[in-house]
């Protein structure tokens, strides 16, 4: 399956459309306050995929709790002598690749990749997931928006939600 996530810059409670192929919007990504603390992922029907909560941000470290239908996770994030790394906490989902050009990979224990994330060739704000486990869907676009909320500063010194 091949999504693509535009990041909302409007002021409105949207913040991330991700779609289909066809441009069908597939997950309408909300939340209210700035920095963004909550988030929550609707279906088309106005169901729940996944909520995001970022915890307080803690010496160069971003975290996120994220809740699926299928469990719980965390991401997080960290800026140590200027490289940046994501991790995954409570699945058994790891990441692979560059956090700055938002160009990686998602993948199993054994390796497998379950994802791929790239951005769109000129288009700020604009990413195509292709997920390669759908049985995931949910985790692998809750972990790709937790990658796209993080912007830096100028000196890549901060990183925050």
């Amino acid at each position: 399956m091949k999504l693509h996530i535009t990041r909302d810059t409007s002021e409105e409670q949207g913040r991330f459309l991700v779609c289909n192929s066809p441009g069908e919007v597939f997950l309408t990504v909300k939340g209210k306050e700035t920095p963004i603390r909550k988030l929550k992922a609707l279906t088309n029907d106005g169901s729940c995929a996944f909520r995001i909560s970022a915890t307080p941000e803690i010496i160069s470290s971003v975290g996120y709790n994220v809740s699926t239908p299928q469990g719980t996770f965390g991401v997080t994030v960290r800026l140590k002598a200027k490289e940046l790394s994501l991790k995954i906490h409570g699945t058994k989902l790891f990441f692979k690749g560059n956090l700055f050009t938002r160009t990686f990979e998602i993948t199993d224990v054994s390796s497998k990749t379950v994802a791929v994330h790239k951005p769109v060739s000129g288009k700020s704000g604009q990413y195509t997931l292709e997920i390669l486990d759908e049985s995931q869907t949910a985790s692998l676009i809750a972990i790709a928006i937790c990658a796209d909320l993080i912007s830096f500063s100028d000196s890549a010194a901060v990183c925050r939600a």
